[in-house]
């Protein structure tokens, strides 16, 4: 009976697992990837053909280009996720 609950427990966990990684806020994702999918996301209108353009805005990205995008969107353009483009630049030196 205690291994039938430690199978069904374990189970458990590798089953939502998966779940609960993929509805975080790219936890756990490189720098350059956040960058990318917020910026093919806002500006880029979810175009994934667009991929491309996104990297090379998106080249050099570190762990403070997320954090530094929040604060240009909030505060300089006032919660527009549509210019993730713009905030991209500003914080790469582009």
């Amino acid at each position: 009976m205690k291994k039938l609950l430690g199978i069904t427990i374990v189970s458990l966990v590798f089953y939502f697992n998966p779940i609960i990684v993929n509805n975080a806020k790219s936890w756990g994702t490189d720098p350059l990837e956040k960058c990318m999918n917020r910026v093919i996301k806002g500006t880029f209108n979810g175009n994934e053909n667009l991929a491309a353009s996104a990297a090379k805005l998106c080249a050099g990205a570190n762990k403070g280009t997320d954090k530094c995008m929040s604060r240009v969107i909030k505060g300089t353009y006032n919660g527009n996720e549509n210019l993730a483009a713009s905030a991209a630049k500003l914080c790469l030196g582009n």
